[in-house]
Protein backbone atom coordinates (compact mmCIF):
# COMPACT_ATOMS: atom_id res chain seq x y z
CA UNK A 1 0.00 0.00 0.00
CA UNK A 2 1.30 3.42 -0.75
CA UNK A 3 1.30 6.00 1.82
CA UNK A 4 -0.11 9.27 0.95
CA UNK A 5 0.73 12.37 2.57
CA UNK A 6 -1.40 15.35 2.27
CA UNK A 7 -0.25 18.37 0.86
CA UNK A 8 1.17 20.96 2.77
CA UNK A 9 -0.47 23.68 3.24
CA UNK A 10 0.82 27.40 2.16
CA UNK A 11 0.26 30.56 3.90
CA UNK A 12 0.73 33.98 2.05
CA UNK A 13 2.27 36.29 4.30
CA UNK A 14 1.47 39.21 1.95
CA UNK A 15 -0.58 42.07 2.68
CA UNK A 16 -2.77 43.04 -0.02
CA UNK A 17 -3.44 46.85 0.48
CA UNK A 18 -6.34 46.78 -1.92
CA UNK A 19 -8.22 44.35 -0.44
CA UNK A 20 -7.09 46.00 3.00
CA UNK A 21 -8.21 49.50 1.52
CA UNK A 22 -11.30 47.87 -0.12
CA UNK A 23 -12.26 46.55 3.48
CA UNK A 24 -11.62 50.44 5.22
CA UNK A 25 -13.92 51.85 2.46
CA UNK A 26 -16.52 49.56 2.57
CA UNK A 27 -16.75 49.89 6.41
CA UNK A 28 -16.25 54.02 5.91
CA UNK A 29 -19.81 54.71 7.83
CA UNK A 30 -18.36 53.15 10.84
CA UNK A 31 -15.06 54.54 10.64
CA UNK A 32 -16.72 58.59 10.16
CA UNK A 33 -18.78 58.04 12.71
CA UNK A 34 -16.26 57.19 15.19
CA UNK A 35 -14.01 59.95 14.58
CA UNK A 36 -16.49 62.40 14.90
CA UNK A 37 -17.84 60.68 17.83
CA UNK A 38 -13.95 61.29 19.37
CA UNK A 39 -13.28 64.58 18.16
CA UNK A 40 -17.03 65.93 19.98
CA UNK A 41 -15.48 63.93 22.91
CA UNK A 42 -12.52 65.96 22.90
CA UNK A 43 -13.91 69.02 22.22
CA UNK A 44 -15.92 68.58 25.17
CA UNK A 45 -13.09 67.14 27.59
CA UNK A 46 -11.30 70.47 26.49
CA UNK A 47 -14.25 72.92 26.98
CA UNK A 48 -14.52 71.13 30.39
CA UNK A 49 -11.18 71.80 31.12
CA UNK A 50 -11.13 75.04 30.86
CA UNK A 51 -9.91 77.08 33.46
CA UNK A 52 -9.64 81.24 34.25
CA UNK A 53 -6.26 81.78 35.82
CA UNK A 54 -4.98 85.14 37.89
CA UNK A 55 -1.20 85.15 38.15
CA UNK A 56 1.40 87.87 39.59
CA UNK A 57 4.78 87.85 40.66
CA UNK A 58 4.99 89.32 44.06
CA UNK A 59 8.58 90.96 45.21
CA UNK A 60 10.76 89.37 48.05
CA UNK A 61 12.92 92.16 49.83
CA UNK A 62 15.95 91.38 51.65
CA UNK A 63 14.54 89.74 54.74
CA UNK A 64 16.01 91.17 58.28
CA UNK A 65 18.04 88.92 60.58
CA UNK A 66 19.98 89.71 64.01
CA UNK A 67 23.76 90.87 63.52
CA UNK A 68 25.69 87.59 65.09
CA UNK A 69 28.48 90.22 65.46
CA UNK A 70 26.70 93.08 67.14
CA UNK A 71 23.78 91.07 68.27
CA UNK A 72 21.74 94.81 68.60
CA UNK A 73 21.72 94.78 65.26
CA UNK A 74 19.23 93.86 62.35
CA UNK A 75 20.57 93.28 59.07
CA UNK A 76 19.20 92.43 55.61
CA UNK A 77 19.76 89.33 53.90
CA UNK A 78 18.80 87.53 50.76
CA UNK A 79 16.50 84.68 51.01
CA UNK A 80 17.77 81.56 49.69
CA UNK A 81 16.41 78.19 49.22
CA UNK A 82 17.06 77.13 52.45
CA UNK A 83 16.09 79.87 53.89
CA UNK A 84 12.80 79.96 51.83
CA UNK A 85 12.54 76.21 53.78
CA UNK A 86 11.48 78.14 56.79
CA UNK A 87 8.77 80.12 55.18
CA UNK A 88 7.43 77.36 53.38
CA UNK A 89 6.26 75.79 56.03
CA UNK A 90 4.25 78.46 57.01
CA UNK A 91 3.06 79.46 53.50
CA UNK A 92 1.21 75.41 53.11
CA UNK A 93 -0.26 75.98 56.72
CA UNK A 94 -3.94 75.99 56.01
CA UNK A 95 -5.46 76.65 59.07
CA UNK A 96 -3.48 79.52 59.34
CA UNK A 97 -4.44 81.27 56.04
CA UNK A 98 -8.21 80.53 57.70
CA UNK A 99 -7.33 82.69 60.77
CA UNK A 100 -5.71 85.01 58.39
CA UNK A 101 -8.98 85.06 56.56
CA UNK A 102 -10.98 85.80 58.68
CA UNK A 103 -9.83 89.58 58.85
CA UNK A 104 -11.03 90.26 55.41
CA UNK A 105 -14.14 88.05 55.79
CA UNK A 106 -16.46 90.78 55.53
CA UNK A 107 -14.53 93.26 53.06
CA UNK A 108 -13.23 90.71 50.49
CA UNK A 109 -15.91 87.88 50.88
CA UNK A 110 -15.65 86.63 47.80
CA UNK A 111 -12.07 86.40 47.62
CA UNK A 112 -11.93 85.15 51.38
CA UNK A 113 -14.19 81.64 50.04
CA UNK A 114 -12.07 81.75 46.53
CA UNK A 115 -9.06 81.00 48.60
CA UNK A 116 -10.30 78.85 50.97
CA UNK A 117 -10.95 76.36 48.38
CA UNK A 118 -7.20 75.71 48.11
CA UNK A 119 -7.51 73.50 51.36
CA UNK A 120 -9.58 71.46 48.96
CA UNK A 121 -7.12 71.07 45.93
CA UNK A 122 -4.59 68.23 45.53
CA UNK A 123 -1.17 70.85 45.83
CA UNK A 124 -3.05 73.28 47.71
CA UNK A 125 -1.45 76.84 48.66
CA UNK A 126 2.19 75.03 47.37
CA UNK A 127 0.86 75.04 43.83
CA UNK A 128 -0.30 78.66 44.53
CA UNK A 129 2.66 80.05 46.16
CA UNK A 130 5.93 78.82 44.29
CA UNK A 131 9.89 80.54 44.35
CA UNK A 132 10.67 82.81 41.53
CA UNK A 133 14.71 82.67 41.51
CA UNK A 134 16.84 85.15 40.38
CA UNK A 135 18.51 83.11 38.11
CA UNK A 136 17.74 79.38 36.82
CA UNK A 137 19.91 76.76 34.59
CA UNK A 138 16.80 77.96 31.95
CA UNK A 139 18.20 81.38 32.48
CA UNK A 140 22.16 80.15 32.08
CA UNK A 141 21.38 78.30 29.18
CA UNK A 142 19.68 81.03 27.21
CA UNK A 143 22.13 83.71 27.84
CA UNK A 144 24.98 80.84 27.38
CA UNK A 145 26.60 81.80 30.88
CA UNK A 146 28.81 79.13 32.84
CA UNK A 147 28.71 78.75 35.79
CA UNK A 148 26.70 77.93 39.05
CA UNK A 149 23.32 79.84 38.54
CA UNK A 150 22.42 81.94 41.99
CA UNK A 151 19.93 80.41 44.45
CA UNK A 152 18.74 83.47 45.40
CA UNK A 153 14.68 84.54 45.50
CA UNK A 154 13.76 87.55 43.66
CA UNK A 155 10.01 86.88 44.51
CA UNK A 156 6.91 84.45 45.09
CA UNK A 157 4.96 83.57 41.57
CA UNK A 158 1.09 83.48 42.70
CA UNK A 159 -1.27 81.56 40.73
CA UNK A 160 -5.25 81.36 41.26
CA UNK A 161 -6.98 79.06 39.16
CA UNK A 162 -11.05 78.22 39.24
CA UNK A 163 -13.51 77.66 36.64
CA UNK A 164 -15.64 80.41 37.10
CA UNK A 165 -14.09 84.36 36.74
CA UNK A 166 -12.56 85.61 39.75
CA UNK A 167 -10.66 88.52 39.19
CA UNK A 168 -7.66 89.47 40.40
CA UNK A 169 -8.71 89.72 44.11
CA UNK A 170 -7.65 86.35 45.06
CA UNK A 171 -4.14 86.87 43.98
CA UNK A 172 -3.90 90.19 45.73
CA UNK A 173 -5.26 88.37 48.98
CA UNK A 174 -2.82 86.24 48.40
CA UNK A 175 -0.04 88.61 48.34
CA UNK A 176 -1.08 89.92 51.77
CA UNK A 177 -1.02 86.56 52.94
CA UNK A 178 2.28 85.94 52.18
CA UNK A 179 3.80 89.47 53.45
CA UNK A 180 1.80 88.93 56.72
CA UNK A 181 3.72 85.40 56.67
CA UNK A 182 7.22 86.35 56.25
CA UNK A 183 6.72 89.11 59.08
CA UNK A 184 5.13 87.44 61.51
CA UNK A 185 8.35 84.70 60.80
CA UNK A 186 10.96 87.21 60.90
CA UNK A 187 9.75 89.27 63.56
CA UNK A 188 9.33 85.91 65.84
CA UNK A 189 13.10 85.49 65.25
CA UNK A 190 13.95 88.87 65.54
CA UNK A 191 11.78 89.66 68.66
CA UNK A 192 12.71 86.43 70.70
CA UNK A 193 16.72 87.01 70.06
CA UNK A 194 16.41 90.25 71.34
CA UNK A 195 14.39 89.69 74.21
CA UNK A 196 16.47 86.86 75.35
CA UNK A 197 20.05 89.04 74.84
CA UNK A 198 18.68 91.96 76.45
CA UNK A 199 17.19 90.31 79.36
CA UNK A 200 20.16 88.20 80.23
CA UNK A 201 22.33 91.61 79.18
CA UNK A 202 20.78 93.61 81.90
CA UNK A 203 22.02 90.97 84.38
CA UNK A 204 25.26 90.84 83.19
CA UNK A 205 25.59 94.73 83.28
CA UNK A 206 23.96 95.17 86.87
CA UNK A 207 26.34 92.51 88.49
CA UNK A 208 29.24 94.13 86.61
CA UNK A 209 28.13 97.37 88.01
CA UNK A 210 28.04 95.70 91.25
CA UNK A 211 31.55 94.34 91.48
CA UNK A 212 32.87 97.97 90.04
CA UNK A 213 31.06 99.62 93.30
CA UNK A 214 33.10 97.37 95.36
CA UNK A 215 36.24 97.72 93.40
CA UNK A 216 35.36 101.69 93.74
CA UNK A 217 35.17 101.59 97.53
CA UNK A 218 38.30 99.45 98.09
CA UNK A 219 40.18 102.29 95.75
CA UNK A 220 38.85 105.06 98.30
CA UNK A 221 39.64 103.56 101.11
CA UNK A 222 43.27 102.71 100.11
CA UNK A 223 43.45 106.61 98.78
CA UNK A 224 42.18 107.95 102.64
CA UNK A 225 44.90 105.62 103.87
CA UNK A 226 47.85 106.98 101.51
CA UNK A 227 46.80 110.22 102.05
CA UNK A 228 47.09 110.09 105.59
CA UNK A 229 50.07 107.94 105.65
CA UNK A 230 51.25 111.32 103.82
CA UNK A 231 50.01 113.67 106.33
CA UNK A 232 51.58 111.96 108.56
CA UNK A 233 55.12 112.04 107.51
CA UNK A 234 55.42 115.05 104.97
CA UNK A 235 58.77 113.71 103.42
CA UNK A 236 56.70 110.61 101.82
CA UNK A 237 55.13 113.51 99.66
CA UNK A 238 58.78 113.69 97.77
CA UNK A 239 58.86 112.01 93.98
CA UNK A 240 61.76 111.80 91.47
CA UNK A 241 59.63 113.37 88.50
CA UNK A 242 62.45 112.65 86.36
CA UNK A 243 61.87 109.12 87.09
CA UNK A 244 58.84 107.53 84.89
CA UNK A 245 57.91 104.28 86.44
CA UNK A 246 55.71 101.38 84.41
CA UNK A 247 54.57 98.80 86.78
CA UNK A 248 52.51 96.38 86.72
CA UNK A 249 49.46 95.53 88.52
CA UNK A 250 49.91 95.27 92.24
CA UNK A 251 53.47 96.82 92.01
CA UNK A 252 52.42 100.24 92.44
CA UNK A 253 53.33 99.25 96.37
CA UNK A 254 57.34 99.77 95.80
CA UNK A 255 56.57 103.53 94.71
CA UNK A 256 56.36 106.23 97.10
CA UNK A 257 53.20 107.33 99.26
CA UNK A 258 52.41 109.95 96.81
CA UNK A 259 53.14 108.20 93.69
CA UNK A 260 50.59 105.68 94.61
CA UNK A 261 47.83 108.16 95.53
CA UNK A 262 47.87 109.34 92.62
CA UNK A 263 47.37 106.19 90.91
CA UNK A 264 44.89 105.10 93.31
CA UNK A 265 42.92 108.05 92.30
CA UNK A 266 43.64 107.73 88.29
CA UNK A 267 42.32 104.44 88.63
CA UNK A 268 38.67 105.58 90.70
CA UNK A 269 38.64 108.10 87.93
CA UNK A 270 38.31 105.55 85.20
CA UNK A 271 36.50 102.87 86.94
CA UNK A 272 33.90 105.56 87.62
CA UNK A 273 34.09 106.33 83.84
CA UNK A 274 33.54 103.01 83.56
CA UNK A 275 30.82 102.95 85.41
CA UNK A 276 28.41 105.45 83.91
CA UNK A 277 29.70 103.67 80.22
CA UNK A 278 27.78 100.53 81.89
CA UNK A 279 24.68 102.39 83.71
CA UNK A 280 24.21 103.73 79.70
CA UNK A 281 24.30 100.45 78.75
CA UNK A 282 22.18 98.95 81.50
CA UNK A 283 19.53 101.87 80.87
CA UNK A 284 19.56 100.88 76.96
CA UNK A 285 18.84 97.36 77.38
CA UNK A 286 16.70 97.48 80.09
CA UNK A 287 13.83 100.09 77.53
CA UNK A 288 14.73 97.53 74.79
CA UNK A 289 14.22 94.39 77.10
CA UNK A 290 10.96 95.49 77.60
CA UNK A 291 10.42 96.68 73.88
CA UNK A 292 11.08 93.65 72.33
CA UNK A 293 9.63 91.22 74.82
CA UNK A 294 6.23 93.11 74.92
CA UNK A 295 6.60 92.72 70.97
CA UNK A 296 6.68 88.92 71.24
CA UNK A 297 3.76 88.31 73.55
CA UNK A 298 1.84 90.84 70.66
CA UNK A 299 2.95 88.03 68.36
CA UNK A 300 1.72 85.29 70.15
CA UNK A 301 -2.04 86.83 70.03
CA UNK A 302 -4.09 86.75 66.54
CA UNK A 303 -2.99 89.97 64.27
CA UNK A 304 -1.94 90.45 61.07
CA UNK A 305 1.84 91.51 59.91
CA UNK A 306 0.35 94.85 59.03
CA UNK A 307 -1.28 95.60 62.37
CA UNK A 308 1.73 93.97 64.25
CA UNK A 309 3.94 96.91 62.84
CA UNK A 310 1.54 99.81 63.78
CA UNK A 311 1.07 98.26 66.82
CA UNK A 312 5.29 98.39 67.58
CA UNK A 313 4.79 102.60 67.90
CA UNK A 314 2.05 101.99 70.67
CA UNK A 315 4.22 99.83 72.53
CA UNK A 316 7.71 101.53 72.20
CA UNK A 317 5.33 104.88 73.36
CA UNK A 318 4.53 102.33 76.49
CA UNK A 319 7.97 101.44 77.40
CA UNK A 320 8.91 104.98 77.26
CA UNK A 321 6.04 106.64 79.29
CA UNK A 322 7.51 107.49 82.46
CA UNK A 323 11.22 108.14 80.76
CA UNK A 324 12.79 111.27 81.16
CA UNK A 325 13.54 111.90 76.66
CA UNK A 326 16.23 114.67 78.01
CA UNK A 327 18.60 112.23 78.79
CA UNK A 328 20.17 111.32 76.04
CA UNK A 329 20.51 107.83 76.45
CA UNK A 330 16.93 108.06 76.77
CA UNK A 331 16.49 109.86 73.91
CA UNK A 332 19.56 107.41 71.67
CA UNK A 333 17.13 104.68 72.17
CA UNK A 334 14.00 105.98 71.31
CA UNK A 335 15.79 107.52 68.11
CA UNK A 336 17.32 104.08 67.37
CA UNK A 337 13.94 101.88 68.24
CA UNK A 338 11.92 104.63 65.54
CA UNK A 339 14.64 104.03 62.88
CA UNK A 340 14.65 100.44 63.30
CA UNK A 341 10.75 100.37 63.05
CA UNK A 342 10.60 102.83 59.94
CA UNK A 343 13.35 100.57 58.17
CA UNK A 344 11.24 97.55 59.01
CA UNK A 345 7.95 98.89 57.38
CA UNK A 346 9.79 99.98 54.04
CA UNK A 347 11.47 96.42 53.86
CA UNK A 348 7.75 94.91 54.68
CA UNK A 349 5.30 97.56 53.55
CA UNK A 350 7.31 99.31 50.38
CA UNK A 351 9.98 96.99 49.51
CA UNK A 352 6.85 94.06 49.17
CA UNK A 353 5.21 94.72 45.72
CA UNK A 354 3.92 93.28 42.54
CA UNK A 355 6.51 92.97 40.04
CA UNK A 356 3.78 91.45 37.65
CA UNK A 357 0.31 93.05 38.54
CA UNK A 358 -2.37 90.54 38.61
CA UNK A 359 -5.01 93.42 37.78
CA UNK A 360 -6.56 92.92 34.44
CA UNK A 361 -4.48 89.64 33.50
CA UNK A 362 -7.10 87.20 34.14
CA UNK A 363 -6.59 84.44 31.25
CA UNK A 364 -8.84 81.37 30.38
CA UNK A 365 -6.77 78.34 29.85
CA UNK A 366 -7.77 74.93 28.19
CA UNK A 367 -5.15 71.80 28.20
CA UNK A 368 -5.53 70.84 26.23
CA UNK A 369 -6.94 73.59 23.52
CA UNK A 370 -9.77 73.43 21.44
CA UNK A 371 -8.45 72.69 17.94
CA UNK A 372 -6.05 70.54 19.43
CA UNK A 373 -8.50 68.71 21.47
CA UNK A 374 -10.60 68.23 18.47
CA UNK A 375 -7.65 66.91 16.36
CA UNK A 376 -6.49 64.31 18.99
CA UNK A 377 -10.08 63.21 19.61
CA UNK A 378 -10.48 63.06 15.92
CA UNK A 379 -6.92 61.06 15.20
CA UNK A 380 -7.78 58.43 18.19
CA UNK A 381 -12.05 58.19 16.57
CA UNK A 382 -10.29 57.44 13.29
CA UNK A 383 -8.13 54.55 14.56
CA UNK A 384 -10.42 53.09 16.59
CA UNK A 385 -13.11 53.20 13.43
CA UNK A 386 -10.39 51.43 11.56
CA UNK A 387 -9.62 48.73 14.03
CA UNK A 388 -13.56 48.43 14.28
CA UNK A 389 -13.97 48.08 10.14
CA UNK A 390 -11.01 45.42 10.26
CA UNK A 391 -12.38 43.19 13.19
CA UNK A 392 -15.95 42.88 11.63
CA UNK A 393 -14.28 42.30 8.11
CA UNK A 394 -12.13 39.20 9.64
CA UNK A 395 -15.13 38.59 11.82
CA UNK A 396 -17.39 37.71 8.87
CA UNK A 397 -14.87 36.22 6.56
CA UNK A 398 -14.13 33.55 10.02
CA UNK A 399 -17.94 33.30 9.69
CA UNK A 400 -18.18 32.74 6.31
CA UNK A 401 -15.68 30.36 6.51
CA UNK A 402 -17.23 28.16 8.35
CA UNK A 403 -20.64 28.04 6.75
CA UNK A 404 -19.09 26.84 3.68
CA UNK A 405 -17.34 24.11 5.36
CA UNK A 406 -20.66 23.15 6.94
Amino acid sequence: MQNTRPAAQTYDDEIDLRQLVGVLWRQKGIIAVSTLACATLGAGASLLSAKYVSEGLFLIPRTVSTDSYNQDVTVAQSITVDAFKRYESAFSNMPRMTAFLQEYADAQGSAVTALLRLGDASDGLSGAIRPEFAFTDKDARVFGVKGTPSDALIGIRLRYEAREPSGSMPVVLLAEYVRDTIIRVDMETVTLEQCARHRSREQVLRNAQIANDFAISQEEKRAATLRDIITRNPGAAASDNRQIVSLEKGSERFLSPAAQLVAAEIQIADMKLAEIRRERDRITSALKRDYYCQAQQTLQKPTTGRAFLEELKRIQAAVFQNQDKTIDIVEQTWNELDVKRENWANTYLQGMRFIASPEGAEVKERKPGLKLGIVLGGLLGGMLGMFIALVRAWWRSDQDETTGKA
